[in-house]
Protein backbone atom coordinates (compact mmCIF):
# COMPACT_ATOMS: atom_id res chain seq x y z
CA UNK A 1 0.00 0.00 0.00
CA UNK A 2 3.26 2.41 0.70
CA UNK A 3 5.48 0.97 -1.98
CA UNK A 4 4.25 3.59 -4.41
CA UNK A 5 4.85 6.56 -2.71
CA UNK A 6 8.13 4.94 -0.86
CA UNK A 7 9.70 4.60 -4.38
CA UNK A 8 8.58 7.87 -5.10
CA UNK A 9 10.42 9.63 -2.70
CA UNK A 10 13.62 7.17 -3.31
CA UNK A 11 13.79 8.42 -6.92
CA UNK A 12 13.68 11.62 -6.08
CA UNK A 13 16.13 12.20 -3.55
CA UNK A 14 18.58 9.96 -5.39
CA UNK A 15 18.21 12.49 -8.20
CA UNK A 16 18.37 15.65 -6.23
CA UNK A 17 20.73 14.61 -3.83
CA UNK A 18 23.28 13.81 -6.69
CA UNK A 19 26.18 16.14 -6.58
CA UNK A 20 25.41 17.05 -2.69
CA UNK A 21 28.08 17.08 -0.39
CA UNK A 22 26.93 15.70 2.75
CA UNK A 23 28.49 13.32 5.34
CA UNK A 24 27.54 10.51 7.16
CA UNK A 25 25.41 11.87 9.85
CA UNK A 26 26.25 12.00 13.54
CA UNK A 27 23.83 11.15 16.10
CA UNK A 28 24.23 13.03 19.69
CA UNK A 29 25.43 16.77 20.08
CA UNK A 30 27.15 17.12 16.42
CA UNK A 31 23.89 17.67 13.66
CA UNK A 32 24.83 16.59 10.22
CA UNK A 33 24.65 18.34 6.82
CA UNK A 34 21.10 17.68 6.30
CA UNK A 35 19.24 19.40 3.33
CA UNK A 36 15.57 18.95 2.04
CA UNK A 37 17.66 17.16 -1.00
CA UNK A 38 18.87 14.07 1.35
CA UNK A 39 17.13 13.88 4.46
CA UNK A 40 14.07 11.44 3.47
CA UNK A 41 16.15 8.12 3.42
CA UNK A 42 19.57 6.58 4.61
CA UNK A 43 21.87 7.51 5.56
CA UNK A 44 20.69 10.79 7.08
CA UNK A 45 17.08 9.75 8.11
CA UNK A 46 18.70 8.43 10.81
CA UNK A 47 19.30 12.06 12.11
CA UNK A 48 16.81 13.72 10.55
CA UNK A 49 13.74 11.75 11.28
CA UNK A 50 14.47 12.71 14.61
CA UNK A 51 15.57 16.18 14.15
CA UNK A 52 12.31 17.57 11.55
CA UNK A 53 12.03 20.84 13.32
CA UNK A 54 15.40 21.59 12.37
CA UNK A 55 14.38 20.83 8.42
CA UNK A 56 10.93 22.56 8.15
CA UNK A 57 8.52 24.56 9.44
CA UNK A 58 6.67 23.62 12.44
CA UNK A 59 3.78 24.35 14.86
CA UNK A 60 3.86 23.48 18.52
CA UNK A 61 0.83 21.03 20.15
CA UNK A 62 1.45 21.91 23.48
CA UNK A 63 0.87 19.41 26.37
CA UNK A 64 -0.95 21.51 29.06
CA UNK A 65 -0.21 22.60 32.17
CA UNK A 66 -1.79 19.03 33.89
CA UNK A 67 0.68 16.19 35.51
CA UNK A 68 1.60 13.48 33.26
CA UNK A 69 -0.06 10.62 33.09
CA UNK A 70 1.82 7.63 34.50
CA UNK A 71 3.37 4.78 32.84
CA UNK A 72 4.12 2.15 36.06
CA UNK A 73 6.69 0.19 35.10
CA UNK A 74 5.94 -3.74 34.58
CA UNK A 75 9.51 -4.87 32.88
CA UNK A 76 9.63 -8.36 31.02
CA UNK A 77 12.45 -9.96 29.27
CA UNK A 78 10.86 -10.54 25.99
CA UNK A 79 14.17 -10.53 23.71
CA UNK A 80 13.81 -14.26 23.52
CA UNK A 81 10.41 -14.59 22.42
CA UNK A 82 10.47 -16.02 18.66
CA UNK A 83 8.40 -16.10 15.48
CA UNK A 84 8.64 -17.45 12.05
CA UNK A 85 9.77 -13.92 10.12
CA UNK A 86 7.69 -14.19 6.59
CA UNK A 87 10.40 -11.48 5.16
CA UNK A 88 13.68 -14.02 5.76
CA UNK A 89 11.43 -16.91 6.14
CA UNK A 90 13.24 -17.91 9.04
CA UNK A 91 12.57 -17.89 13.03
CA UNK A 92 13.63 -14.71 14.40
CA UNK A 93 13.57 -13.41 17.87
CA UNK A 94 12.68 -9.92 19.05
CA UNK A 95 16.01 -8.77 19.76
CA UNK A 96 16.95 -10.09 16.59
CA UNK A 97 14.18 -8.13 15.12
CA UNK A 98 14.77 -4.80 16.98
CA UNK A 99 18.55 -5.42 16.02
CA UNK A 100 17.81 -5.91 12.49
CA UNK A 101 14.99 -3.64 11.04
CA UNK A 102 16.46 -0.37 12.13
CA UNK A 103 14.71 0.44 15.37
CA UNK A 104 14.78 3.84 16.97
CA UNK A 105 12.71 3.10 19.85
CA UNK A 106 10.14 0.14 20.74
CA UNK A 107 7.50 -0.16 23.66
CA UNK A 108 5.00 -2.40 24.75
CA UNK A 109 2.38 -1.66 27.10
CA UNK A 110 -0.23 -4.41 28.79
CA UNK A 111 -2.94 -2.73 31.12
CA UNK A 112 -1.17 0.45 30.24
CA UNK A 113 1.79 -0.41 31.97
CA UNK A 114 5.27 -0.86 30.42
CA UNK A 115 6.19 -3.94 30.12
CA UNK A 116 9.49 -3.06 27.38
CA UNK A 117 11.09 0.17 26.38
CA UNK A 118 14.03 0.08 24.48
CA UNK A 119 16.18 3.29 22.27
CA UNK A 120 18.49 2.95 19.58
CA UNK A 121 20.64 5.20 17.26
CA UNK A 122 20.30 7.82 19.51
CA UNK A 123 16.96 8.74 20.13
CA UNK A 124 15.99 8.73 24.08
CA UNK A 125 12.83 8.85 25.65
CA UNK A 126 12.49 12.84 25.39
CA UNK A 127 13.05 13.01 21.73
CA UNK A 128 10.29 13.63 19.30
CA UNK A 129 10.22 11.58 16.60
CA UNK A 130 8.49 11.82 12.76
CA UNK A 131 5.60 9.44 12.95
CA UNK A 132 4.97 9.46 9.55
CA UNK A 133 1.59 7.80 7.77
CA UNK A 134 1.09 7.26 11.71
CA UNK A 135 -0.53 11.16 11.92
CA UNK A 136 -3.65 10.12 9.27
CA UNK A 137 -4.90 8.11 12.58
CA UNK A 138 -4.39 10.98 14.73
CA UNK A 139 -6.41 13.14 12.29
CA UNK A 140 -9.19 10.31 12.43
CA UNK A 141 -9.48 10.73 16.25
CA UNK A 142 -9.99 14.65 15.75
CA UNK A 143 -12.41 13.73 13.19
CA UNK A 144 -14.32 11.99 15.48
CA UNK A 145 -13.93 14.49 18.53
CA UNK A 146 -15.80 16.92 15.63
CA UNK A 147 -18.84 14.69 14.86
CA UNK A 148 -19.69 13.86 18.40
CA UNK A 149 -20.01 17.89 18.57
CA UNK A 150 -22.29 18.28 15.25
CA UNK A 151 -19.33 20.09 13.91
CA UNK A 152 -18.42 17.25 11.13
CA UNK A 153 -21.07 14.87 9.21
CA UNK A 154 -19.84 11.41 8.25
CA UNK A 155 -22.68 11.38 5.22
CA UNK A 156 -21.74 14.87 4.26
CA UNK A 157 -20.41 15.78 0.82
CA UNK A 158 -16.99 17.47 1.44
CA UNK A 159 -18.33 20.08 -1.08
CA UNK A 160 -20.79 21.18 1.50
CA UNK A 161 -17.67 22.42 3.71
CA UNK A 162 -15.30 22.92 0.76
CA UNK A 163 -16.62 24.52 -2.46
CA UNK A 164 -13.24 24.88 -3.24
CA UNK A 165 -13.08 21.16 -3.83
CA UNK A 166 -15.96 20.99 -6.54
CA UNK A 167 -13.85 20.20 -9.56
CA UNK A 168 -11.14 17.74 -8.11
CA UNK A 169 -11.81 13.91 -7.15
CA UNK A 170 -13.24 14.76 -3.80
CA UNK A 171 -16.33 16.85 -5.78
CA UNK A 172 -18.59 13.95 -5.12
CA UNK A 173 -16.82 12.21 -2.33
CA UNK A 174 -18.39 12.05 1.32
CA UNK A 175 -16.67 12.51 4.38
CA UNK A 176 -16.76 9.11 5.60
CA UNK A 177 -15.45 8.16 1.85
CA UNK A 178 -12.63 10.10 2.72
CA UNK A 179 -12.15 8.75 6.26
CA UNK A 180 -12.07 5.51 4.93
CA UNK A 181 -9.83 5.49 2.33
CA UNK A 182 -13.05 4.87 -0.55
CA UNK A 183 -12.35 8.33 -3.06
CA UNK A 184 -11.91 7.49 -6.78
CA UNK A 185 -9.06 8.81 -8.01
CA UNK A 186 -6.78 7.77 -11.01
CA UNK A 187 -2.76 8.62 -11.26
CA UNK A 188 -1.69 10.35 -14.32
CA UNK A 189 1.70 9.31 -13.76
CA UNK A 190 4.41 6.35 -12.25
CA UNK A 191 4.93 8.56 -8.74
CA UNK A 192 1.56 9.46 -7.48
CA UNK A 193 3.12 11.64 -4.58
CA UNK A 194 5.47 13.79 -5.94
CA UNK A 195 2.84 16.29 -5.91
CA UNK A 196 2.13 16.18 -2.25
CA UNK A 197 5.79 16.31 -0.94
CA UNK A 198 6.90 18.75 -3.25
CA UNK A 199 3.77 21.47 -2.30
CA UNK A 200 5.07 20.63 1.70
CA UNK A 201 8.29 21.61 0.70
CA UNK A 202 9.69 18.14 1.72
CA UNK A 203 11.43 17.54 -1.96
CA UNK A 204 12.25 20.60 -3.86
CA UNK A 205 9.94 21.52 -6.03
CA UNK A 206 10.06 20.81 -9.63
CA UNK A 207 8.68 22.99 -12.53
CA UNK A 208 4.89 21.53 -12.09
CA UNK A 209 5.07 21.92 -7.78
CA UNK A 210 2.02 23.44 -7.01
CA UNK A 211 2.71 26.33 -4.39
CA UNK A 212 1.00 24.80 -1.06
CA UNK A 213 -0.72 21.33 -0.29
CA UNK A 214 -4.14 23.06 -0.44
CA UNK A 215 -3.37 23.97 -3.70
CA UNK A 216 -1.91 20.72 -4.75
CA UNK A 217 -5.27 19.22 -3.51
CA UNK A 218 -6.87 21.79 -6.56
CA UNK A 219 -4.51 19.51 -9.31
CA UNK A 220 -5.90 16.37 -8.31
CA UNK A 221 -8.65 16.02 -10.97
CA UNK A 222 -8.83 12.41 -12.46
CA UNK A 223 -11.20 10.04 -11.37
CA UNK A 224 -11.30 6.24 -11.60
CA UNK A 225 -14.90 5.39 -11.60
CA UNK A 226 -17.46 5.64 -8.58
CA UNK A 227 -16.66 6.61 -5.25
CA UNK A 228 -16.71 4.17 -2.54
CA UNK A 229 -16.30 1.07 -3.48
CA UNK A 230 -12.80 0.38 -3.82
CA UNK A 231 -10.41 1.04 -1.16
CA UNK A 232 -7.19 3.30 -1.82
CA UNK A 233 -4.94 4.45 -0.36
CA UNK A 234 -5.19 8.42 -1.16
CA UNK A 235 -2.29 10.10 0.36
CA UNK A 236 -3.66 13.80 0.60
CA UNK A 237 -7.07 12.68 2.04
CA UNK A 238 -5.67 14.12 5.70
CA UNK A 239 -5.14 17.25 4.22
CA UNK A 240 -9.09 17.36 2.94
CA UNK A 241 -10.12 16.67 6.72
CA UNK A 242 -8.06 18.72 8.63
CA UNK A 243 -8.85 21.34 6.02
CA UNK A 244 -12.66 21.01 6.84
CA UNK A 245 -11.78 20.90 10.65
CA UNK A 246 -9.83 24.48 10.31
CA UNK A 247 -13.19 25.75 8.06
CA UNK A 248 -15.35 24.81 10.55
CA UNK A 249 -13.88 25.40 14.20
CA UNK A 250 -11.83 28.97 12.67
CA UNK A 251 -8.96 27.68 14.29
CA UNK A 252 -5.39 25.87 12.88
CA UNK A 253 -5.73 22.11 13.34
CA UNK A 254 -2.67 22.21 15.39
CA UNK A 255 -4.57 23.73 18.14
CA UNK A 256 -7.83 21.59 17.85
CA UNK A 257 -5.34 19.03 17.90
CA UNK A 258 -3.80 20.57 21.40
CA UNK A 259 -7.02 21.76 22.68
CA UNK A 260 -9.35 18.53 22.20
CA UNK A 261 -6.36 15.44 22.44
CA UNK A 262 -2.80 16.42 23.34
CA UNK A 263 -3.96 18.72 26.59
CA UNK A 264 -5.97 15.91 27.69
CA UNK A 265 -3.72 12.94 27.63
CA UNK A 266 -1.14 14.06 30.49
CA UNK A 267 1.53 14.11 27.99
CA UNK A 268 5.24 14.23 28.72
CA UNK A 269 6.32 16.81 26.36
CA UNK A 270 4.70 18.85 23.66
CA UNK A 271 4.28 17.55 20.05
CA UNK A 272 4.41 19.00 16.95
CA UNK A 273 3.27 19.22 13.21
CA UNK A 274 5.32 20.09 9.91
CA UNK A 275 3.48 22.87 8.00
CA UNK A 276 4.24 24.06 4.08
CA UNK A 277 5.29 27.31 3.32
CA UNK A 278 2.41 28.65 3.37
CA UNK A 279 1.33 27.71 7.10
CA UNK A 280 -0.69 24.75 6.03
CA UNK A 281 -0.53 21.58 8.48
CA UNK A 282 0.89 18.80 6.78
CA UNK A 283 -1.43 16.06 8.21
CA UNK A 284 -0.81 13.18 6.22
CA UNK A 285 2.46 12.69 7.58
CA UNK A 286 4.07 15.42 9.34
CA UNK A 287 3.42 14.53 13.22
CA UNK A 288 6.43 14.19 15.64
CA UNK A 289 5.42 13.01 19.15
CA UNK A 290 8.10 10.75 22.16
CA UNK A 291 7.84 7.03 21.78
CA UNK A 292 5.85 7.27 25.67
CA UNK A 293 3.65 9.61 24.00
CA UNK A 294 2.54 7.58 21.19
CA UNK A 295 2.00 4.36 23.28
CA UNK A 296 -0.25 6.51 25.15
CA UNK A 297 -2.34 7.55 22.30
CA UNK A 298 -2.42 3.98 21.46
CA UNK A 299 -3.74 2.94 25.42
CA UNK A 300 -6.03 5.27 25.08
CA UNK A 301 -7.59 4.33 22.04
CA UNK A 302 -7.53 0.90 23.24
CA UNK A 303 -9.67 2.00 26.02
CA UNK A 304 -12.19 3.11 23.98
CA UNK A 305 -11.32 6.84 24.49
CA UNK A 306 -10.90 6.96 27.46
CA UNK A 307 -7.64 8.40 29.09
CA UNK A 308 -6.58 10.20 32.05
CA UNK A 309 -9.71 10.16 33.83
CA UNK A 310 -11.72 11.72 30.99
CA UNK A 311 -13.64 10.66 27.44
CA UNK A 312 -10.83 12.13 25.34
CA UNK A 313 -12.35 10.74 21.83
CA UNK A 314 -15.95 9.61 21.85
CA UNK A 315 -16.55 6.03 22.91
CA UNK A 316 -18.93 5.57 20.02
CA UNK A 317 -16.30 6.92 17.14
CA UNK A 318 -13.78 4.09 18.78
CA UNK A 319 -15.59 1.45 18.54
CA UNK A 320 -17.18 2.38 14.85
CA UNK A 321 -13.46 1.66 14.15
CA UNK A 322 -12.96 -1.83 15.77
CA UNK A 323 -16.09 -2.49 13.40
CA UNK A 324 -14.38 -1.81 10.58
CA UNK A 325 -14.78 -0.38 7.27
CA UNK A 326 -16.25 -2.45 3.62
CA UNK A 327 -14.67 -5.72 3.66
CA UNK A 328 -15.93 -5.63 -0.12
CA UNK A 329 -13.93 -2.31 -1.13
CA UNK A 330 -10.78 -3.75 0.64
CA UNK A 331 -10.88 -7.16 -1.11
CA UNK A 332 -11.56 -4.51 -4.40
CA UNK A 333 -8.47 -2.77 -3.63
CA UNK A 334 -5.63 -2.89 -6.96
CA UNK A 335 -2.71 -3.62 -4.25
CA UNK A 336 -4.42 -5.82 -1.64
CA UNK A 337 -0.75 -6.38 -0.20
CA UNK A 338 -1.72 -6.22 3.61
CA UNK A 339 -3.03 -8.91 3.90
CA UNK A 340 -0.02 -10.84 4.81
CA UNK A 341 0.16 -9.24 8.45
CA UNK A 342 -1.13 -11.40 10.79
CA UNK A 343 -5.23 -11.25 10.97
CA UNK A 344 -5.89 -8.40 8.30
CA UNK A 345 -6.87 -11.26 5.24
CA UNK A 346 -10.36 -9.99 6.12
CA UNK A 347 -9.23 -6.42 7.43
CA UNK A 348 -10.39 -3.24 6.04
CA UNK A 349 -9.97 0.13 6.60
CA UNK A 350 -11.65 3.02 9.17
CA UNK A 351 -11.66 5.92 9.91
CA UNK A 352 -7.77 6.39 8.94
CA UNK A 353 -6.88 3.48 10.73
CA UNK A 354 -5.89 -0.37 9.81
CA UNK A 355 -8.19 -2.83 10.84
CA UNK A 356 -7.69 -6.65 11.33
CA UNK A 357 -10.46 -8.92 10.90
CA UNK A 358 -13.14 -9.49 14.08
CA UNK A 359 -11.37 -12.53 14.96
CA UNK A 360 -8.81 -10.82 15.54
CA UNK A 361 -9.80 -7.56 16.81
CA UNK A 362 -6.46 -5.33 16.52
CA UNK A 363 -6.07 -2.03 14.74
CA UNK A 364 -3.25 -0.52 13.64
CA UNK A 365 -1.41 2.87 12.70
CA UNK A 366 1.28 2.61 10.10
CA UNK A 367 3.84 5.01 9.12
CA UNK A 368 6.26 5.28 5.85
CA UNK A 369 9.80 3.79 6.59
CA UNK A 370 8.64 1.44 9.54
CA UNK A 371 6.59 3.38 12.10
CA UNK A 372 3.81 0.87 13.78
CA UNK A 373 1.33 1.21 16.26
CA UNK A 374 -0.92 -1.72 17.39
CA UNK A 375 -3.73 -1.08 19.09
CA UNK A 376 -5.25 -4.77 20.72
CA UNK A 377 -7.96 -3.96 23.25
CA UNK A 378 -8.80 -7.56 23.37
CA UNK A 379 -6.03 -8.34 25.23
CA UNK A 380 -5.29 -4.59 26.64
CA UNK A 381 -2.37 -4.11 25.06
CA UNK A 382 -0.51 -1.53 22.88
CA UNK A 383 2.70 -1.69 20.93
CA UNK A 384 4.48 1.05 19.23
CA UNK A 385 7.77 1.09 16.89
CA UNK A 386 9.56 4.13 15.29
CA UNK A 387 12.11 2.83 12.78
CA UNK A 388 14.65 4.80 10.46
CA UNK A 389 14.43 2.27 7.36
CA UNK A 390 17.17 3.09 5.02
CA UNK A 391 14.98 2.69 2.19
CA UNK A 392 11.14 1.93 1.16
CA UNK A 393 11.89 -1.54 0.20
CA UNK A 394 13.37 -1.58 4.11
CA UNK A 395 10.38 0.17 5.29
CA UNK A 396 8.16 -2.32 3.86
CA UNK A 397 9.78 -5.30 5.35
CA UNK A 398 10.17 -3.77 8.67
CA UNK A 399 6.71 -3.79 9.15
CA UNK A 400 6.05 -6.54 8.11
CA UNK A 401 8.20 -8.22 10.12
CA UNK A 402 7.26 -6.10 13.26
CA UNK A 403 4.07 -7.27 12.57
CA UNK A 404 4.61 -10.75 12.99
CA UNK A 405 7.11 -10.29 15.96
CA UNK A 406 4.02 -8.46 17.80
CA UNK A 407 1.81 -10.94 17.00
CA UNK A 408 4.30 -12.96 18.72
CA UNK A 409 4.58 -10.73 22.05
CA UNK A 410 0.82 -10.31 22.58
CA UNK A 411 0.32 -14.52 22.23
CA UNK A 412 2.95 -14.93 24.59
CA UNK A 413 1.57 -12.44 27.30
CA UNK A 414 -1.78 -12.91 26.61
CA UNK A 415 -2.66 -15.93 24.67
CA UNK A 416 -4.43 -13.77 22.27
CA UNK A 417 -2.63 -14.57 18.93
CA UNK A 418 -4.24 -13.84 15.33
Amino acid sequence: MLRCRAFLITCCAMLFAMGVDAPLPAIGAVSPRVTVANWYWAPWNQWSWQHTRRIFPSANIGRGDGPISALAPAHRDLSSISFLDPVSGRHMTVREMLARTNTDGFIVLRGGKIVSEQYFNGMTRSTPHLLMSMTKSVVGALAGIMVARGKLRPNALVTEYLPQLKDTVYGMATVREVLDMTVSARFDHANPYVGDDQAAGWLPPGPDAAPGLRAFLLTMKSKNGPDGKKFLYLDPSPLVISWIIESVTGRDVSESLQNDIWSKLGAQQDSYILLDHYQEAYTTPGLNMTLRDLARFGQMMSQDGWYNGQQIVPRPWVEDIRAGGSTSAWQAAQDPGTVSWPGYAQGSYRGFWWVSQKSCGRFAAIGLGGQLLIVDPVANMVIAKLSSAPSPEAGESTTRTAFYGADAIIRALSGHGC
